[in-house]
């Protein structure tokens, strides 16, 4: 398990180096999403590439509705579709890349992740679809990292 642990903890230090140097560009769907919403493409990324981002932010909050509406994340009527969400996170393919163990935990921590968010999901409800989309972000990726602890404590 120690053992594990740490090839997790190796990976995820892996990653995030290279994602610090790597060049960020954004895909086509994007770029749709940052043009729909009139919003500064610099700006998004800043705040785009950040583990917890504002949920104040109107631009940010319209871009991420834009994308979660295009990965059907996000329904017309602006509910969140947590099934959807559960089989679905961007984290789990960068992480599992080279090693199915760390993928087939990711998914699960994904997943259980998903699940905590989607019962509480009254309480992440706001005033617009964006600003819900935001928060369940946060959700999503605040009850993953408390998942990794869990699963792979540090001692």
């Amino acid at each position: 398990m120690k053992t594990v642990a740490c090839n997790l903890l190796l990976i995820i230090a892996v990653v995030q180096v290279l994602e610090a140097f790597r060049v960020f560009s954004f895909n086509d769907e994007e770029k749709e999403c940052i043009k729909q919403s009139g919003a500064d493409a610099d700006r998004i990324q800043h705040l785009y590439s950040r583990y917890a981002t504002p949920e104040n932010d109107t631009q940010f909050n319209h871009f991420t509705e834009c994308l979660w509406k295009k990965s059907d994340f996000l329904t017309e009527n602006g509910d969140i579709n947590y099934e959807k969400l559960k089989n679905f996170y961007r984290i789990d393919a960068r992480l599992g890349e080279d090693n199915p163990t760390v993928l087939r935990d990711a998914k699960k921590l994904v997943f259980d992740a998903v699940t905590k968010c989607e019962s509480n999901h009254d309480s992440l409800k706001s005033d617009t679809p964006a600003k819900t989309a935001v928060k369940v972000q946060n959700c999503i990726a605040d009850n993953f990292s408390k998942g990794t602890r869990v699963y792979y404590p540090e001692h």
